[in-house]
């Protein structure tokens, strides 16, 4: 058996196991991130550079921390329970449950090197971006300290970020696996929804990160290379969150639904052909008979959702997709008032 590492343990380990544990993580990682910067000068007024040392960044690093951590929780949890409601319609049964469910929160030794290298390397390339060159981001570093501390925000903000990311991708996987595996009931399609609510899950999680970002334009002197990197690498994992999990399964069921859609028709053919001509068989009670369940079932069957996932989840999560957006305009406008007025 390969050696795992349980960092997806370790990091949810922070949030208690009390009722509103996740609230008291958020509130815990939002005050002690929030003083140590303060501790740093970051939100001195006075600072020299404030491009360097932004408080908006600041601010922005201690929300979506604050967020993301207790939401990956969350999120981990719900994936457990979707497993769990999955699993008694798969080939192998219950027997692989608890395995199933490690995979959530335990990931390979060599995946936990991989992420962790892709997050400290995004880190610094985006460090180096704002300073434009190795030695000013030194310089900077080391004279003063609520420039390291944003440094700092920086590169932690990046590594779990791409850690929560990463973990929420390989889930997806896990969850596109499952929808390979699990049997197809067209007269139960409900089964697969736990498959949905995954993914809607996972690309709410990253909707809600996405729309902390207008809390870095407080610092008005800020550059847009502080925040477009960060929108960038969270925009492509959010399409793949949504559509990687559910699209094996929807597969399935279309190909499931077209194929017993066919085979109704040959059925319905062929009755229609046995009794006549469209007078004769409305005499004849027994093709009556036996084409109106057919007739019914085909139409149940062209009003399935091939997609399994709720149609009331997905419009809500259409109009959570456009909060983003309106975020950021009200942002724009309000800078703009504030540049009018003041």
């Amino acid at each position: 058996m390969r050696q795992r590492c349980s960092w997806h343990l370790t990091i949810t380990r922070l949030v208690p196991s009390v009722p509103g544990g996740r609230w008291l993580c958020a509130i815990a990682i939002f005050l002690v991130l929030m003083s140590a910067f303060w501790a740093c000068g970051v939100f001195d007024p006075h600072v020299p550079d404030r491009q360097s040392g932004s408080a908006g960044a600041a601010l922005f690093f201690s929300v979506v921390l604050a967020y993301t951590i207790p939401v990956l929780h969350y999120i981990s949890a719900r994936t457990c329970d979707a497993i769990a409601a999955l699993v008694p319609s798969l080939e192998a049964g219950t027997a692989g449950l608890a395995g199933l469910q490690r995979r959530v929160w335990h990931k390979p030794r060599a995946w936990f090197l991989w992420v962790l290298g892709i997050g400290l390397a995004s880190g610094l390339a985006h460090n180096l971006l704002l300073f434009g060159s190795a030695s000013e981001l030194a310089h900077g570093f080391i004279r003063y300290p609520y420039v390291a501390a944003v440094v700092v925000g920086t590169w932690l903000t990046w590594i779990l970020i791409t850690l929560a990311l990463a973990a929420l991708l390989d889930n997806a996987r896990l969850m596109a696996q499952l929808g390979r595996a699990t049997r197809i009931d067209l007269l139960q399609p409900h089964r697969l929804r736990p498959i949905g609510t995954v993914a809607v899950l996972s690309t709410l999680m990253v909707v809600g990160a996405m729309a902390a970002f207008p809390v870095m334009f407080l610092d008005r002197e800020l550059s847009a290379m502080a925040y477009v990197p960060g929108l960038i690498a969270m925009a492509i994992p959010m399409f793949l969150l949504a559509a990687l999990p559910v699209w094996p399964a929807h597969r399935r069921l279309s190909r499931a639904k077209a194929d017993a859609i066919t085979e109704l028709n040959q059925r319905i053919d062929a009755v229609v052909a046995g009794a006549g001509s469209p007078p004769a068989m409305m005499a004849d009670d027994e093709a009556l008979a036996t084409l109106a369940p057919l007739l019914t079932y085909r139409q149940e069957l062209m009003q399935m959702s091939e997609w399994p996932v709720d149609l009331g989840v997905v419009t809500r999560l259409g109009f959570y997709l456009v909060i983003p957006p309106l975020t950021w305009v009200g942002a724009a406008l309000i800078e703009k008032l504030l540049d009018t007025f003041l």
